[in-house]
């Protein structure tokens, strides 16, 4: 099992720190993990993804939708780029229709730009094709916390004893119980349990969710892939979610409760913490992806030939959210 943790100064809003951890295992039954995790602290931005494909094509995607996003946000002049089409969007929109949400945009047209990346790399190699991954992204924001999400990896909120999930799977077996088609008792047993319908890389354009809510001091987030909710379900991740302030330990025991339940996919768990600022913390980026994975706590390098250039942000994202569960 590979795992880091560290902690994050808020920067723009003090008004608390973030302390993170993640760990990413192969599990039982999987010859190679064709999970990656990323958490950028500088940006404030965390990731994990989950790929498929045949001839380990899967991590290759996902590793390369992580990298791509990281090099996204790095990047000044895109960051300029989405600024100044955030600001065009919103002067033609009408007062009442405005979203002036730019991290809302800055995290969509992310994802988008590492599906562009994803797909083209595909396209490229014929070894890789019809290699794809879920995504799901987490950016704060002062308050808020943006959430992007393809696939059906998850993003929770643990706040007074209550999680919440503040992502939609993009599965066929949700489909089927959004269309009244499978009973929520017959979701176990669905044959096509793991199929999803939505996937970063499959396609030139891809579909994402964004939403927001608000958080605030207390609050436990986790991004996960389905090796871990396939296997573990709510109440027991809500247990050890509870189970410990050490976040390395709440990870590992979240790994070895996927793996005491069958472990047959690869699993991966990114726990956030929002503590009370302090102004004296450990900053450690985190990258982990399969074919670059270490012990060490600092970040493997991305490819030298890099990810395509983003194409040109157009137009504003559209967000929901602002849910308050407490």
């Amino acid at each position: 099992m590979n795992s880091a943790s560290s902690t994050k100064r808020r920067s723009k809003a003090p008004k608390f720190s973030i302390r993170y951890s993640g760990k990413t295992d192969v599990g039982l039954v999987r010859e190679g993990n064709e999970d990656s995790l990323m958490a950028h602290p500088d940006r404030e931005l965390f990731v994990v993804a989950d790929g498929m494909g045949g001839h380990n094509s899967g991590e290759v995607a996902s590793q390369f939708a992580v990298e791509a996003m990281q090099a996204f946000y790095d990047s000044k002049d895109i960051t300029e780029r989405v600024k100044r089409a955030h600001r065009e969007a919103v002067t033609r929109l009408p007062k009442s229709a405005r979203d002036p949400s730019y991290h809302a945009l800055r995290l969509r047209k992310a994802v988008e730009s590492a599906n562009l990346s994803v797909f083209r790399l595909a396209q490229q190699h014929e070894a890789l094709r019809d290699m794809g991954t879920t995504v799901v992204a987490c950016a704060f924001a002062g308050s808020r916390l943006y959430v992007a999400n393809v696939g059906d990896s998850r993003v929770y909120r643990l706040r007074s004893n209550k999680l919440v999930q503040l992502t939609e799977d993009h599965s066929l077996v949700n489909e089927y119980v959004k269309m009244n088609m499978l009973r929520p008792e017959d979701v176990e047993s669905f044959p096509y349990k793991n199929v999803i319908v939505r996937a970063v890389g499959l396609h030139e354009r891809v579909t994402v969710d964004i939403t927001w809510t608000q958080v605030k001091e207390g609050d436990r987030i986790l991004l996960c892939s389905d090796g871990l909710t396939d296997l573990v379900r709510d109440d027991t991740l809500t247990a050890i979610l509870e189970s410990s302030d050490n976040l390395d330990e709440v990870a590992d025991e979240l790994i070895e409760q996927a793996k005491d339940a069958g472990g047959h996919d690869n699993i991966t768990a990114l726990v956030m913490d929002l503590l009370s600022y302090d102004s004296k913390l450990d900053i450690q980026p985190l990258l982990r992806c399969p074919s670059s994975i270490t012990e060490s706590s600092e970040p493997s390098a991305a490819p030298t030939d890099g990810p395509p250039s983003a194409p040109p942000p157009t137009g504003p994202a559209p967000v929901t959210g602002g849910a308050d569960e407490e």
